[in-house]
């Protein structure tokens, strides 16, 4: 895979003195789903701030679709907007040429926060994000994303809890971060450099290359538990096949970042092996589940899912899971 590898900005480099009202660009991609950017834009707009503390804000729209299928939601909901919105076409298919063109959009701002069109944030969203950066001096600030359901989900999905992601204490110091829910630093990024890889177009994964690099270039990553987002799954996610391809998605994902950052073969030997053991794991797991119900046999699938997607990573293969959208 072809990834651009321009530098990150150093922690502190090229740093603003702190601002009082810091500016706030919110950007949200979208694709061919014009109900969800209406249920985001609403609650972007109900964003509440505690007195003294409200940034300036903007927030920024890219719609993926060349056809620009979401320009009518977007003019609708601009008048219930408190705050100014962009909305911009970004005519070439694939997640990161929208997020760049989202950085090239925001311009001069002290963060932007990224969420997606299948969400919406809680009223203290973006409240909760600036309040843990302010406490924290961390470049990069998360949260949780909490399941919602477009229909009510199969027992065994709910047995599972394979829609809930793990959290973590206010102020933990991570690895990874998502643009799910995420504050980012203009300290970061040069958004010249287009810094998140236009060689991950389909496969989803240019985030999970981004946070790397920045963790990587020195970043610190927290986590802020009360800045919820809340995140719809539409019916066509809640199946065994769709949570096994996002698995090997993931792995996929993880192998493709470990070729273009740190690669080495001793890495790719113990990433190999790790890849070997969740198979074996899973299997197992698996096996359990054919007494113990199919929530657990699925999530053995899943490790052996995930196990045979890093090691399809380590060849170089790509899966690309956004060719397909789900929901609207």
């Amino acid at each position: 895979m072809t990834t651009t590898r321009g530098p990150f900005t150093a922690p502190g480099h090229g740093a603003r003195p702190e601002a009082a009202r810091p500016t706030v660009a919110v950007c949200a991609l979208t694709c061919q789903r014009p109900a969800g950017l209406e249920r985001l834009l609403e609650g972007i707009a109900r964003l509440t701030f505690a007195p003294g503390r409200e940034p300036t804000i903007r927030v920024v729209v890219v719609d993926n679709d060349p056809a620009g299928s979401s320009r009518s939601v977007a003019e609708r909901l601009r008048a219930r907007l408190p705050w100014p919105l962009e909305y911009v076409v970004e005519p070439r298919r694939g997640i990161p040429f929208g997020r760049n063109r989202a950085l090239e959009v925001a311009g001069d701002v002290d963060f932007v926060a990224f969420i997606d069109d299948d969400e919406a944030p809680e009223p203290d969203w973006l409240d909760e994000l600036l309040r843990v950066q302010r406490a924290t001096d961390a470049e990069i600030v998360t949260g949780p994303v909490l399941p919602r359901y477009e229909e009510t989900p199969p027992e065994w999905i709910e047995r599972g809890r394979f829609f809930e992601r793990r959290r973590f204490a206010t102020g933990a110091e991570l690895h990874f971060a998502r643009t799910s829910n995420v504050l980012i630093s203009s300290r970061v990024y040069d958004p010249s450099e287009r810094p998140f890889p236009e060689g991950f177009a389909l496969n989803g994964g240019d985030d999970t290359y981004f946070f790397k690099r920045a963790h990587m270039a020195g970043h610190r990553i927290v986590w802020a538990d009360e800045a919820r987002v809340l995140e719809w799954a539409p019916a066509s996610r809640m199946t065994v096949p769709w949570l096994l391809r996002r698995e090997f998605r993931r792995g996929n994902t993880l192998s493709l970042c470990l070729r273009s950052l740190e690669d080495s073969p001793r890495r790719r030997a113990r990433r190999a092996g790790n890849g070997l053991a969740k198979i074996v794991q899973g299997t197992g797991i698996a096996l359990v589940g054919v007494v113990a119900g199919r929530h657990r046999r699925v999530r053995g699938l899943q490790r052996i899912w995930f196990g045979a997607g890093l090691i399809a990573g380590l060849t170089g293969f790509v899966y690309q899971e956004y060719r397909t959208i789900h929901g609207g």
